[in-house]
């Protein structure tokens, strides 16, 4: 009888280790499952961070491009301050530029439909025109002049 007392309480321990060996596999499983969860929320974490870090980027090339068209605009409006508008004895107009703002530059005309686009392009005279190369435009700088009908002149039909 001793013999199964001991066979009892062996049996007892061994059933005691197993329900504390399930206990504690019960236990890692939960701890796996606690550090699947934070390995989850630490890969969004990241995932989170790097779409900061992109949206980071996007806005700072975005105040680049901005910073640029500020730096353009300030640089046209002082290039422009150095032109005034000119009107010919035509009536046409183009900028002119301002005496004293030459800047070793010979005295010109910009055309007033490409500086309304922020273009400046000197006009070029083709006889009694100002002719723009970039829009094609031809202003009347100076009026014609008048034909001679009083029939006193060199006309083939005086002879």
């Amino acid at each position: 009888m001793y013999a199964e007392i001991v066979a009892a309480i062996q049996s007892t321990k061994t059933a005691i280790e197993l329900v504390k060996a399930a206990n504690g596999l019960s236990n890692y499983s939960e701890l796996l499952t606690a550090v699947t969860a934070v390995q989850i929320k630490l890969t969004d974490a990241i995932a989170s961070e790097l779409a900061s870090q992109e949206k980071q980027a996007a806005l700072a090339e975005r105040v680049r491009e901005l910073e640029k068209q500020i730096a353009d605009i300030e640089d046209w409006k002082s290039q422009i301050q150095r032109y005034a508008l000119f009107q010919f004895t035509t009536g046409a107009l183009a900028y002119a530029l301002k005496p004293g703002q030459e800047n070793g530059e010979p005295m010109h005309y910009l055309c007033t439909a490409c500086v309304d686009k922020k273009k400046k392009t000197t006009l070029q005279p083709q006889g009694r025109f100002l002719h723009c190369p970039e829009c094609k435009t031809n202003i009347a700088a100076e009026k014609s002049k008048p034909i001679n009908v009083s029939g006193r002149g060199g006309s083939w039909m005086s002879a």
